[in-house]
């Protein structure tokens, strides 16, 4: 049985867009009205905007909400090449759409990404959450991609069949079934021949590097020109205590938000105080 906070929330049915972005179609979903600040939310890897369903809309009383697919996920085309600052610029053209004054909450890989957008597009958000999202020192110096071979698309005669075979990545306890069954349901889309995931399996295969060098991740956020928070989980694998030390050095105490008894994926794990705490951290950016 559904909690009626959630059953209320994803009864809040979005508006669809899609905008075309570095030559490749990118969906999006708002809700509430165009006329107030913009809050847009950034899924993780292998994730897509419908992840945010049972949260998003419970924000739009103050903002225009939305949620964003990056390409290669979701509802948004594929490309035959991907890279980091590619996707940062996919976010800052939607926060941009949305208006000068958007705030944007992105989720583990999608905090990377988001965050590189606030390091080359600073004029196109007004601040930045990040969730669970790695944070480093250390710059990895990306290679050409080689030629591989594409995986095997794996085809389901049902949209049950094919949600019985979705898992969170990384791993980690499953969340409450009525989340879990939701967002695996979102995650497959009807072809010819049954069902398939939406995700391009190579994404990262087909990851280029960057024509200019990125600062590291510590770096970007100490030089960041808007104001950033964090949220994460307590019991995340990304956020041991040696990572406690550096996000206490690089966020002030009151923008960086421990949530007890969550994982990597804070928002799944505990949706109804990931809303309380990220409400309470949007009034201090604001």
């Amino acid at each position: 049985m559904h909690p009626a906070w959630f059953t209320e929330a994803v009864a809040q049915k979005p508006e669809h867009h899609n905008l075309e972005i570095l030559g490749k179609r990118i969906h999006c979903q708002t809700w509430g009205d165009d006329s107030l600040p913009g809050l847009l939310f950034v899924h993780g890897h292998a994730a897509h905007a419908h992840w945010w369903d049972f949260i998003a809309p419970q924000f739009q009383q103050d903002y225009r909400v939305a949620a964003m697919d990056m390409s290669g996920n979701g509802d948004s085309q594929h490309r035959d090449q991907y890279s980091a600052s590619q996707f940062a610029e996919e976010i800052a053209a939607v926060s941009k759409w949305l208006g000068t004054d958007t705030l944007v909450v992105a989720h583990s890989f999608g905090g990377s990404m988001a965050r590189i957008a606030a390091h080359l597009y600073p004029e196109s958000l007004r601040g930045l959450i990040l969730v669970d999202s790695v944070i480093s020192s250390n710059r990895r110096e990306a290679s050409t991609p080689q030629p591989v071979a594409p995986p095997r698309e794996r085809i389901y005669a049902s949209i049950e069949q094919a949600a019985k075979r979705f898992r969170l990545r990384p791993p980690q306890p499953r969340p409450k079934s009525y989340i879990q069954e939701y967002i695996a349901n979102h995650s497959v889309q009807q072809v010819e021949t049954g069902y398939r995931f939406k995700l391009d399996p190579q994404v990262f295969d087909k990851m280029w590097p960057e024509s200019e060098p990125l600062p590291d991740g510590v770096s970007m956020v100490e030089n960041l020109k808007v104001p950033c928070g964090y949220i994460y989980g307590e019991l995340s694998r990304f956020c041991p205590a040696e990572a406690i030390v550096m996000l206490k050095a690089l966020f002030p105490a009151e923008n960086l938000i421990g949530i007890p008894e969550a994982y990597h994926h804070v928002f799944l794990d505990q949706p109804e105080e990931f809303v309380v705490q990220l409400r309470l951290l949007l009034n201090r950016l604001s």
